[in-house]
């Protein structure tokens, strides 16, 4: 079975236990009710759990995700960058089963061999009458929740709904545990009160059927057999992945080459995720090195020979990002760092596409612009008419009050008809349009022109509402240009952010300065008509624009709506 499938049955074992676990807090969240109530709610969760079906799939899910997450401890390739993430999500895990073996082996065991009735009464009762088993209880649900918590939040924050659903999501996770451990200390103490009735205390062991004597020994010595397997075969996975990085240390052959002519020596099988992580480079990874995002992709410069190829999996994550691992059409050779194993023969030349602190949002963005591409697009530059004079003389306060309206309008207008907001800078933006992936072009210069309609009347808004805080009227003039540009992410650190570059770009900035010479609020070029196919009715002017040979015909408006839309 391949490394993708592998993950996915682990991530899918982890779903079902997560469903079940969810389900068993919020059963546990009933006895805020009553306990009748809690066991009336879990008739249907404990039928379905003890038909064949149900156990084969619960407890199918228990084993798979165990093994597997022993088997990942075994291949990981270097500890040495392991998050704290990640190391707290290892430990909850590792805890588990000597947590929670004597509740699963007391409740399912005690039912299945000595008839024991696990009613939440019963449950409670004990819990009444041994404090630890409440408090074992408790813990122990806490850290398989967290522990879900955690794999649900690396997998979903790679989704595009995951930023729309976090706060709700972090609410639900947080709350469900709490509502629970009341619900749990409610039932404690609805249970305390049965056996203050000394009739019910002596009575209800055997009206539960509770394991006692020989058969809660049998039962206790399951247990330590569970706990005793389960620390064996971590230690011997932390063995195994010690001896197995002791081994590629030792063939450490293979150079692997960085774009700032770092060089790091590795073994064969290693990734190139693992190379860098090992050798202290810094490179991006939000999933952590699942193969879930695209953070993690390199351009491979040389050597691609070298590398074991990419997989479906692999092939399907690049793909969403205009990526390509075969390099087809001369285009640069794109594989995902932590999928990209060192096969051995020669040496091999990488660099690193997305900056080692990149955030999920750049998982999740699936644009494909980080290695840059060349694209025809519209691209509009916009600026405020004399905005100087009109701030000299205000507070601090007031100018950036008003700047930030006048973005927060224009931003607004753009981004509703599809645009990009490229950036604000001093009282001008720049924005583009057609740089989304499979874009139009037609559409992109129809969305271009009815975004400049639509910041003229929201300016014309925004004046009818500072009438009174306003020496003049706000004044814009909106340059629009398409043509070939290249686009891709740009900067550094946190200043990193799409943008383009070229001349459709220098000329836009030149078109929207003619604004103010023909007294207009929009200056079209031809180029947008004619990519928009759209007829204009306007007499063009030929012009010459600064650092570019040959005329260029534009369209002036004396307001942006007057503009044909198409």
């Amino acid at each position: 079975m391949s490394e993708s499938r592998l993950r996915a049955l682990r991530l899918g074992a982890g779903l079902v236990l997560f469903v079940y676990v969810a389900l068993h807090l919020t059963n546990h969240a009933t006895m805020l009710i009553s306990l009748r109530a809690a066991e009336a709610a879990a008739a249907p969760i404990f039928a379905a759990v003890r038909a064949p079906p149900g156990s084969l799939l619960l407890y199918g899910a228990i084993v798979v995700h165990a093994a597997l997450g022993l088997r990942a401890i075994v291949l990981r390739d270097s500890w040495t960058a392991i998050r704290p993430g990640e190391i707290a999500q290892l430990l909850l895990g590792l805890s588990i089963v000597p947590l929670m073996a004597d509740h699963l082996v007391l409740v399912r065991g005690g039912y299945e061999r000595f008839g024991y009735q696990p009613f939440h009464t019963a449950i409670a009762a004990s819990a009444g009458l041994q404090p630890g088993i409440a408090l074992d209880l408790a813990l122990g649900l806490c850290v398989v929740w967290l522990h879900g918590c955690l794999g649900v939040h690396y997998w979903l924050r790679l989704k595009p709904a995951a930023a729309r659903w976090r706060s709700a999501w972090f609410v639900f996770a947080a709350l469900l545990p709490v509502l629970a451990l009341l619900g749990l200390l409610s039932g404690v103490r609805e249970a305390n009160q049965l056996l203050a009735d000394p009739a019910w205390r002596a009575g209800f062991a055997d009206e539960y059927r509770l394991p006692r004597g020989a058969d809660h020994a049998a039962l206790r010595a399951t247990i330590d057999a569970v706990e005793r397997a389960w620390w064996f075969a971590v230690a011997a996975a932390a063995a195994a992945s010690a001896l197995r990085g002791w081994s590629k240390r030792r063939r450490r052959a293979i150079a692997v080459r960085y774009a700032d002519g770092r060089i790091a020596r590795a073994a064969k099988g290693v990734s190139l995720l693992a190379v860098s992580r090992a050798d202290g480079v810094p490179h991006a990874a939000v999933c952590g090195g699942r193969g879930r995002c695209s953070t993690c992709r390199v351009r491979v410069s040389s050597g691609a020979e070298f590398l074991t190829p990419a997989d479906a999996a692999e092939r399907k994550v690049l793909a969403r990002v205009g990526a390509d691992p075969d390099g087809a059409g001369g285009t640069a050779i794109v594989r995902l760092a932590c999928q990209a194993r060192l096969a051995g023969g020669g040496p091999v030349a990488i660099v690193p596409l997305l900056p080692a602190q990149i955030g999920p949002a750049a998982a999740r963005a699936g644009d494909g612009h980080a290695q840059g591409r060349e694209l025809d697009i519209v691209v509009l530059f916009a600026d405020l008419r004399g905005f100087t004079g009109l701030s000299a003389g205000q507070l601090p306060y007031d100018t950036v009050f008003l700047l930030n309206r006048y973005f927060a309008a224009m931003g607004r207008a753009i981004e509703r008809e599809g645009g990009t907001i490229d950036k604000f800078v001093g009282d001008g933006v720049m924005a583009l349009f057609g740089v989304a992936r499979n874009a139009a072009l037609p559409d992109a210069a129809r969305q271009a022109l009815a975004a400049a309609s639509a910041m003229g009347q929201a300016l014309a808004a925004l004046n009818a509402e500072l009438a009174h805080d306003l020496k003049a009227p706000l004044k814009i003039g909106i340059g629009l240009h398409a043509g070939p540009a290249i686009v891709g992410e740009m900067g550094y650190g946190r200043a990193l952010h799409l943008t383009a570059i070229g001349d459709t770009v220098n000329a836009a900035s030149r078109i929207e300065g003619l604004s103010k010479e023909f007294g207009a609020e929009l200056v079209v070029s031809e180029a947008v008509f004619a990519r928009a196919e759209i007829a204009v009715n306007v007499p063009a002017r030929e012009v010459d624009l600064r650092g570019r040979e040959g005329k260029v015909r534009v369209f002036a408006f004396e307001t942006a709506a007057s503009a044909p839309q198409g």
